[in-house]
């Protein structure tokens, strides 16, 4: 059995803010979108743009195959040299079914990359099973108990898949917010987007072909079509009656990097059940050009600058202390909001004390847009203050004073001279008493 060895995804953004920004909370785009569920994340920062019952139970289809693709990358050290041979059983489940394939026949032999293609561009039902047929050993239930795991692994909490494929099984489930931590991992693999990116692959002649050749089921990557979107890549298309129409893809324009999750989009059939439109390509086209056109990075905070003072104790010559904000603070807003739009809210101690030097960290302050925090900021101090030992000493007296076994050995002490006092008073009087009734001589 073959032992699980996942390579790290490189990391493909560049975080450029200390907290994310969910801004959709605060922002709605000025249309409806159709899809049951949605997810817009900006890659650059993390901050979720948009999001539609991001933790719903959703159907996911033949996106399921994104994470058959993963584990295929992430199993095969060489993916042109390993060979997969077609088993019968395999090409029968689907054969005269009216489901989407490759053509890929019954003992013929494949490379694990042109799979890879076949499952991405085609969206292969047969190129799936032959996958989860070799990498589970023989079996197609355990290698979909190794996807489930590995998107456990991922983050996901909303995922079960039966699978490979997506064909539908009321038990292949998964949400909007995890397909984007799976589809986000996925574009993180070396040559992954480039495959879920092509839109024709001529496989050429195979043992059983003599050419063969896929194209993408992506129209928001082919010119010529009515949904052709030039800054769309990848990555996976998924349609079925119980799912609707699904699709994830990433989005690249001017400097900033999107990806969306869109699920359960009506489906678009005239009465012969002929396709006749794709709402998932529509909202999603929306979403991109939405977000392009609405957002960007803004600084909201300049490193070095003065925010706000805060009370000093015995230090020389001042008794207060300014501070200033540690670091530049940036974030992706909407174009129309500006530095000043941004509410400060202050963490800070109710005074410092001396000494303290110039930089030293004294507290916080958070950065709040449209009754959000959007991120923190830590303020340090701007100058150094040297201490007053005249003031440190009336300080330390005044602590002594305060303290609690000052004022315990004070009420001891007082107690014990009232008591010595009672003590003489009683004793004289009992002297007195003695010396009245002796007998005279």
């Amino acid at each position: 059995m073959r032992k699980l060895s996942f390579s790290l995804a490189l990391l493909m953004t560049v975080i450029f803010c200390t907290a994310a920004f969910s801004v959709s909370a605060a922002y709605t785009p000025p249309f409806d979108i159709t899809a049951e569920a949605a997810y817009l994340v900006n890659l650059n920062t993390g901050d979720v743009i948009y999001e539609k019952n991001a933790d719903k139970k959703m159907y996911p289809a033949s996106l399921t195959k994104l994470m058959t693709c993963i584990l295929a990358f992430e199993l095969v050290d060489d993916l042109d040299n390993t060979t997969v041979t077609a088993k019968a059983y395999i090409y029968d489940e689907f054969y005269g079914k009216n489901v989407s394939t490759g053509d890929i026949r019954r003992g013929e032999i494949m490379t694990m990359r042109q799979l890879i293609y076949a499952m991405l561009m085609q969206s292969a039902n047969e190129a799936a099973s032959i996958v989860a047929d070799y990498l589970g050993d023989g079996s197609i239930a355990y290698f979909t108990e190794m996807m489930t795991e590995r998107a456990k692994e991922l983050g996901c909490t909303g995922t079960n898949f039966t699978n490979p494929h997506g064909l539908f099984d009321e038990n292949n489930y998964t949400t909007a917010k995890d397909m984007y931590l799976i589809a986000k991992h996925a574009i993180g693999i070396p040559g992954f987007l480039e495959i879920a990116s092509t839109t024709h692959y001529q496989v050429g002649s195979t043992n059983i072909h003599d050419s063969l050749a896929w194209n993408t089921t992506n129209k928001m990557m082919v010119k010529g079509t009515q949904y052709y979107y030039a800054p769309v890549k990848g990555l996976k298309t998924g349609t079925l009656d119980e799912s609707g129409k699904c699709f994830v893809s990433t989005a690249s324009l001017n400097g900033f990097d999107y990806l969306c999750v869109v699920l359960g989009a009506p489906l678009m059939d005239d009465e012969n059940g002929r396709e006749i439109g794709n709402n998932a390509f529509t909202d999603t086209k929306q979403l991109y050009q939405w977000a392009f056109d609405t957002f960007s990075i803004k600084t909201l905070m300049e490193k070095g600058s003065d925010i706000t003072e805060i009370p000093l104790r015995l230090a020389k010559n001042t008794d207060h202390m300014k501070l200033e904000s540690s670091e530049r603070f940036t974030s992706l807003v909407p174009d129309e909001i500006e530095p000043s739009s941004v509410v400060l809210e202050y963490d800070l101690p109710e005074h410092i004390t001396a000494p303290v030097k110039k930089g030293d960290e004294v507290g916080k302050v958070r950065l709040i847009l449209a009754g959000e925090q959007i991120g923190e900021v830590p303020l340090v101090a701007t100058s150094s203050a040297e201490r007053s030992q005249v003031l440190y000493v009336l300080d330390q007296a005044e602590n002594i004073v305060l303290s609690f076994w000052f004022k315990f050995g004070v009420i001891f002490l007082v107690a014990f001279v009232l008591f010595y006092i009672v003590l003489m008073v009683i004793r004289n009087r009992n002297l007195r008493r003695s010396r009245s009734t002796r007998p005279r001589r």
